[in-house]
């Protein structure tokens, strides 16, 4: 009687070790592919999120290191915290009062942009020549000096060391002198920072030929 109870004692507990095995087996992988499962789907959910705010977050009109933004003539774009709008443009072959020596003849063609700027920045800034140029194929041409002078004369109120406080809007002319054959080479007006950075962006000009 005490052997068989022995053995089916010892049969049980063969059983039991047998059983949980078995169990532990079957849990792990199960326990290990729902872990992967989740990984994967995580992963999907983090790289699914990565590019939905790299989509919303796109180019803009915003210009950063990364960002160099270009608009129609009726866009608005956004350079080191000044936002620029083209009101108007025309071209010239003279500028100012020629009759009493107070105006200027181009030497190619005078292109006359009238620009608001909106300050978005918490201290004043002082807008030189140097932030505003126009740009065709790769080229690009300084605000022209003479004809600064005579728009000055002409009462134009050119950007010359213009200062513009916080949070406010100013309103100016920018003269150059180009090439007539440039204005059929779609110019494009280029903003760009105040001090020595290089982001800058681009509003183009309606058609002037």
């Amino acid at each position: 009687m005490r052997k068989w109870l022995k053995w089916a004692l010892g049969a049980f507990v063969v059983l039991v070790v047998i059983s949980a095995v078995a169990g532990g087996g079957d849990d792990e992988p199960s326990s290990s592919g729902d872990a992967d499962k989740a990984t994967t789907s995580d992963a999907r959910k983090d790289s699914s999120g990565d590019a939905k705010a790299e989509d919303d977050a796109g180019c803009g009109t915003r210009a950063t290191s990364d960002c160099t933004p270009r608009v129609g003539p009726d866009g608005r774009i956004r350079v080191d915290a000044l936002y620029y709008r083209l009101v108007g443009v025309r071209t010239a072959e003279t500028l100012g009062d020629q009759k009493y020596g107070l105006g200027e003849r181009a030497d190619g063609v005078f292109v006359i942009a009238k620009i608001q700027v909106v300050s978005d920045k918490d201290e004043s800034a002082t807008l030189t020549d140097r932030v505003f140029q126009l740009e065709v194929d790769g080229n690009t041409y300084d605000p022209d000096s003479e004809g600064t002078i005579a728009a000055v004369g002409a009462r134009e109120e050119p950007f010359f060391l213009k200062d513009i406080g916080p949070d406010a809007t100013t309103t100016g002319t920018v003269v150059y002198d180009v090439p007539r054959s440039v204005l059929r080479k779609k110019p494009a007006l280029r903003f760009n920072e105040l001090g020595f950075g290089d982001g800058h962006g681009y509003i183009e000009l309606p058609s002037l030929d």
